[in-house]
């Protein structure tokens, strides 16, 4: 009995901090429509600076909780709000799912570099040594001043929303912002308020957690994922739901821990993580409980001009460049860089997973790696010696689980169906990912491939037949997303409800993507050849997965590319750049590891203004080398031509990277420009002539030896191209950027209506309007180009 007791007091004690956890959510996603995932990160840092204040600062112990929850943790949901969610409204649930993971991955990483990880930081208690006895059983006043605060909170709360005018205010934020405005609200005022008081819930929560509990950046941010069940009760709205889903998972928590033995098992299955599973599991039941999701009409999303489809040809000769480039630049790595490459190249077949369900059909997945880790141990365990059959198996088996785990989505969308597929990683790092026969001592190597007598024996080949698969499954997807598959895949998620009442079948369609996108994301752990670790297979890590693939680009294969190489490239430039950092003389310093930890987030961050990604805004330089052949041409001959100076010893590798970037991101998007007679020759000579010295000059300057910090050396590269492409531009007169903008914001239908139509853009527009250069007025002295006077 006295066992039944403690569970149970320590189960309601956790159920009240869970539930004031999840008032916050609940009032941030009622008044602003935005389901903060970085709430959980809102009160581990509450938590750490109740620590710096009391124990770093020496301030008095209840002046440092005042300051925390009733001054910081306000301004920091008001600076929240008025910076990044308003910046978000209209915009898809991807990109605002996508914003406050990329807030949660910033603040983590903010956490441990203001408090490294390293040092113990033990969190003064409330009423230290002081308990009253309940039925035999010392209760100590924390946990009961824990189960009286969430009292007063869920009473305080209910009152404000259903008496006041500012709680009516906050609801009618999220259902018609322009009305509310019309009708004399100020829903920028009430949404700041929203967000401070839910900032202020999470920061009482970290208060309250701060003494049980290490003070670890992750780990409280986990701690506090586990609210997410508990404001999906309440269907995200409801207060007094969101209060009974905290009973129930504090109570289930604290019984699972207490009463399932360590050593429990059922069959091969070890019950030893289960307490762990137990918030994923309710949310996954919760959220199979919910009523079916209505089909309606919805107002339309903030996108850019979607770029039309790639043909097939452009994908493959793509692929072939892109595999040749990686077998190039492989062949001049040192072995232990090319280790270090291939470790996480893999990574870009898992992003590119996500171009099928969520850039093509607007689904959202948050266990892409959950899928990754069933490949790549399906692969160690009927793979042997590289075994294609393993390949095959493996495929299968996560395309089969990828189709179960669609059920949820046959019934939800949006944030439920994020939820749904969160609960499914929360389920496998705990209860699949951490058995002993899954992994033994928590890790599994996958076998790299044997093709007969190709095998896959060395670095290189591992780097080069990656890239391989990558082109082969991209160019799979560029002509799915051609066929009448890929067309419906597009009008589903352009509208539900359009293609329910033209009658398309949307089971099998979402069944049938999820299953895709699972099976890529398997064969992802399949090839990738490398050992993997149980604890990177978790949520936080699948979310980065998501947030950098939406970053990239989720809607082409190029920005699956490039999102699946940021993610890689973070442990590599932590590498390179270990020694580094970023500061002003001795004041103020930031080592370059830090600083790396920090970008995906800022990355991610910046979705507010172009939500749909780099790739497009990459491709807008580039378009109209595309159109130009012999442009193609001379790139291909000027990369051959570096690639061949940096294999034969005759430039050091710095000056391969310094070269290659001039090349790329100079010389090649001013190309169309150089040979273009609408410019006048003499620009396009200068220009030519400057960018040609400074490419050779870029090959032959001794960075390696010059430039003794990999970080300097790097900065002054960077500066280098910048400069070059800056002069080179101005020389000519063209920036293909502006150009390319133009050509890609203006649609068709508003050439020559909001402004004078430009030369170039009548020549553009000619497979519209059937204009041909006779068609045009003579020139004089000037040529318009872009936009520009050209003289």
């Amino acid at each position: 009995m006295d066992k039944f007791l403690i569970y149970t007091i320590a189960g309601l004690s956790t159920a009240a901090i869970y539930a004031i956890a999840a008032s916050g959510l609940v009032v941030t996603y009622t008044t602003s429509g935005i389901f903060n995932f970085a709430h959980g990160a809102f009160s581990m840092m509450a938590a750490f600076m109740f620590w710096q204040l009391n124990k770093g600062w020496g301030l008095p112990f209840w002046v440092s909780v005042f300051l925390v929850i009733f001054v910081v943790a306000p301004l920091f949901g008001t600076v929240v709000e008025r910076v990044l969610m308003r910046g978000i409204e209209g915009t898809t649930e991807v990109v605002k799912i996508v914003v406050t993971i990329s807030l949660m991955i910033g603040l983590i990483a903010l956490a441990q570099f203001i408090w490294p990880p390293s040092v113990a930081r033990p969190s003064p208690a409330f009423f230290p040594g002081k308990s009253v006895h309940l039925f035999g059983v010392a209760v100590s006043y924390q946990r009961i001043l824990s189960m009286i605060i969430a009292i007063l909170i869920a009473v305080g709360l209910r009152l404000v929303f259903k008496v006041t005018r500012l709680g009516i205010a906050m609801r009618a934020v999220v259902d018609d912002r322009h009305l509310l405005q019309l009708n004399g609200g100020r829903p920028g005022r009430t949404s700041a308020l929203a967000w401070s008081l839910g900032a202020m819930m999470a920061a009482i929560s970290g208060v309250l957690i701060a003494s049980e509990q290490s003070l670890s950046a992750t780990g409280l941010t986990l701690i506090f994922i586990n609210a997410y069940a508990v404001a999906v009760v309440g269907r995200l709205k409801s207060l007094p739901g969101a209060f009974l889903g905290s009973l129930i998972l504090g109570l289930a928590e604290a019984y699972a821990v207490g009463y399932i033995p360590s050593d429990a098992s059922i069959g091969a299955i070890s019950l030893q993580k289960l307490p762990q599973a137990v918030p994923g599991i309710m949310l996954l039941i919760v959220i199979l409980l919910q009523p079916q999701s209505r089909l309606r009409a919805h107002g339309m999303a903030r996108r850019s001009i979607p770029a039309p489809a790639v043909s097939q040809r452009t994908a493959m000769i793509g692929g072939i460049c892109m595999v040749a480039a990686v077998a190039a630049i492989g062949s001049l790595m040192a072995p232990s860089d090319l280790n270090l490459m291939t470790t996480g190249f893999y990574l870009t077949i898992v992003t590119m997973s996500l171009v099928p369900l969520t850039g093509y059909a607007g689904q959202i997945s948050l266990a892409q790696l959950s899928f990754t880790g069933i490949g790549a141990v399906t692969m160690a365990a009927w793979g042997a010696n590289g075994s294609p059959i393993g390949v095959f198996i493996s495929i299968g088996i996560c395309a089969a689980v990828g189709a179960v785990v669609a059920f949820p989505a046959l019934r939800l969308s949006g944030i439920y169906l994020a939820l749904a597929t969160a609960a499914f990683a929360m389920i496998c790092s705990a209860m699949v990912f951490n058995q002993n026969g899954v992994m033994p001592g928590g890790n599994r190597q996958v076998p790299r491939l044997a093709l007969g007598p190709f095998k896959v024996d060395s670095d290189f080949k591992q780097f080069v037949t990656i890239a391989i698969v990558f082109a082969v499954a991209g160019n799979i997807l560029i002509a799915l997303r051609r066929s009448a598959w890929g067309r419906r895949l597009a009008a589903m998620r352009d509208s539900e409800v359009a293609c329910a009442t033209l009658g398309l079948n949307l089971t099998s369609t979402k069944v049938g993507v999820f299953a895709l996108s699972a099976a890529i994301a398997g064969l992802a752990g399949t090839v990738s050849g490398g050992t993997f670790v149980a604890e990177t297979l978790t949520l936080p890590s699948s979310l980065s997965v998501t947030m950098l693939a939406v970053v990239g680009g989720i809607g082409s294969v190029v920005g699956a590319f490039i999102g699946g190489l940021l993610l890689g490239a973070a442990p590599i430039g932590a590498s390179v750049f270990s020694a580094n950092a970023v500061g002003i003389f001795s004041f103020v310093s930031l080592s370059v590891p830090s600083l790396i930890s920090f970008a995906p987030a800022l990355m991610g961050l910046s979705l507010g203004r172009e939500p749909d990604g780099a790739a497009p805004q990459l491709a807008v330089g580039f378009r109209e080398v595309g159109k130009s052949p012999i442009s193609l041409a001379i790139a291909a001959i000027g990369a051959s031509v570096v690639w061949l100076a940096a294999w034969t010893s005759v430039i050091e590798n710095w000056g391969f990277f310094s070269a290659g970037l001039v090349l790329a991101l100079a010389l090649v998007p001013l190309l169309p420009g150089i040979f273009s007679k609408e410019i006048d020759s003499s620009r396009r000579i200068a220009s030519a002539a400057w960018l040609l010295v400074a490419l050779v000059a870029a090959a032959f300057i001794p960075w390696g030896t010059a430039i003794e910090s990999n970080g300097m050396r790097f900065v002054a590269i960077i500066a280098f191209v910048l400069l070059v492409g800056r002069v080179a531009v101005a020389a000519i007169g063209y920036d293909p950027t502006v150009l390319g903008e133009k050509l890609q914001s203006v649609s068709p239908d508003m050439i020559g209506i909001d402004e004078p139509i430009t030369r170039a853009q009548a020549i553009d527009a000619v497979s519209i309007f059937g204009v041909t250069e006779d068609m045009l007025p003579p020139t004089t002295a000037s040529t318009a180009w872009g936009g520009r006077v050209m003289s």
